[in-house]
């Protein structure tokens, strides 16, 4: 039997062909799973490599309970497989366990600042629920002072925050502006 080609699409091919890649797949498949590569095997050969001597030391570990007895195939050692030191293990420790600094206080240090933008989100949004309410609720009379009040304090808020604000660049800033 031709063996089929596997660079086609499968959209390309006859359904034979198809049909006889898969039949590929599965073979290759079943030898894998028939050359020892199980769930067992991998825990065995982590039992194992557990079990490896110590460099440091130079002391024997106890040997690992094989239940079959086989002997398991050796993983080869990569570039992230190095035998731990007592620093190196401090120092993870140290790292798992992270403390996040206090955050800083949500108030500003200036009560003028903190008040003044308050003031200046609170009355509108008192604004447009007085308004709701009003309608809602026609018997209800508000006192005629409130409005020039709410008014005048918005405007003040306002002002002081603008007042606040720099007025001219620090001349030791050669900053553009943001950074992303």
């Amino acid at each position: 039997m031709a063996s089929p080609n596997r660079d086609a699409e499968p959209d390309d091919l006859p359904d034979a062909d198809v049909d006889a890649r898969w039949s590929d797949i599965v073979a290759r498949l079943e030898d894998v799973e028939q050359s020892g590569h199980t769930v067992e095997a991998a825990r065995q050969f982590d039992a194992q490599t557990d079990a490896q001597p110590d460099p440091q030391s130079g002391a024997e570990p106890a040997e690992p309970a094989d239940s079959e007895g086989a002997a398991t195939p050796a993983r080869p050692s990569g570039p992230r497989d190095w035998p731990t030191t007592p620093e190196v293990e401090a120092l993870e420790e140290a790292q798992d366990h992270f403390v996040p600094p206090d955050p800083e206080p949500v108030a500003h240090r200036e009560p003028l600042l903190t008040l003044a933008w308050t003031v200046a989100v609170a009355v509108p949004v008192l604004t447009v629920l007085g308004v709701i309410v009003t309608a809602l609720l026609p018997d209800l009379s508000v006192p005629a002072w409130v409005g020039p009040a709410g008014g005048g304090s918005f405007v003040a808020a306002i002002a002081v925050l603008v007042w606040r604000m720099p007025h001219r660049r620090d001349p030791d800033d050669h900053d553009p502006g943001a950074v992303v």
